[in-house]
């Protein structure tokens, strides 16, 4: 869930549905260079979802499906590369293409790699 603050508290700005297990880490994209505001979430059911908010509605976008459960998302600090691991004791970077339909991977990097 997402909320906003008011004069009267917090409410709830929106729900954000597309996980089918435990979300495991949520990352605020910087806005640096954004053209929407971008939140990247990942969980035990394997998958990335990069959220964005376009014209008041947030749309979820499937980054990818991984062989192991998530634990843990990160982005750059321009906000362009998003880093992802999980159980499989992997990090990813990805990379959005430039015509904003799908995600790539850049780069993989396994435990003990350098």
């Amino acid at each position: 869930m997402l909320f906003r603050e008011t004069e009267e508290g917090w409410v709830e700005d929106a729900k954000l549905e597309g996980h089918s297990d435990w979300v495991r880490d949520v990352a605020w994209a910087p806005s640096l260079g954004m053209l929407y505001p971008t939140i990247a979430s990942c969980s035990q059911d394997r998958r990335v979802i990069v959220w964005k908010e376009i014209q008041g509605s947030w749309v979820p976008q499937v980054l990818h499906v991984f062989e192991d459960v998530l634990w843990h998302v990160s982005w750059a600090l321009t906000g362009n590369i998003l880093a992802v691991s999980g159980g499989d004791n992997k990090v990813s970077l990805w990379k959005e293409t430039l015509d904003g339909d799908q995600w790539v991977c850049i780069s993989n990097l396994s435990k003990g790699e350098q």
